[in-house]
């Protein structure tokens, strides 16, 4: 069976960064610890320091779908979303190669 992959890109307004740096961690932190969990990571990109992505990777979608349901996950992503400058954007991706 394949891998699940997701890359959730967030735009993060300066002025934010710190505090949506903190509750990150915390639901990297929370989540390392879950069931199905490969890998789950907050990168920022080299060119554009504002971007901000959560690399994951799952055992199944079921996994993951408990993972969305977590009392982690729904208390810290609606306040990440809040200090985003736009809608995050989230590619659920299968690997081809």
């Amino acid at each position: 069976m394949s891998t699940i992959k997701v890359v959730a890109r967030f735009a993060v307004k300066d002025t934010q960064f710190d505090p949506f740096l903190n509750l990150a961690k915390e639901l990297v932190q929370g989540t390392l610890k879950e069931e199905g969990c490969i890998n789950y990571e907050l990168v920022q990109d080299r060119q554009s320091p504002e971007v901000l992505m959560m690399v994951e990777e799952w055992e199944s979608k079921s996994l993951l779908d408990k993972h969305m349901a977590s009392e982690h996950f729904t208390r810290i992503v609606p306040q990440l979303v809040g200090l985003a400058a736009a809608e995050p954007v989230i590619h659920v991706c299968k690997k081809l190669a």
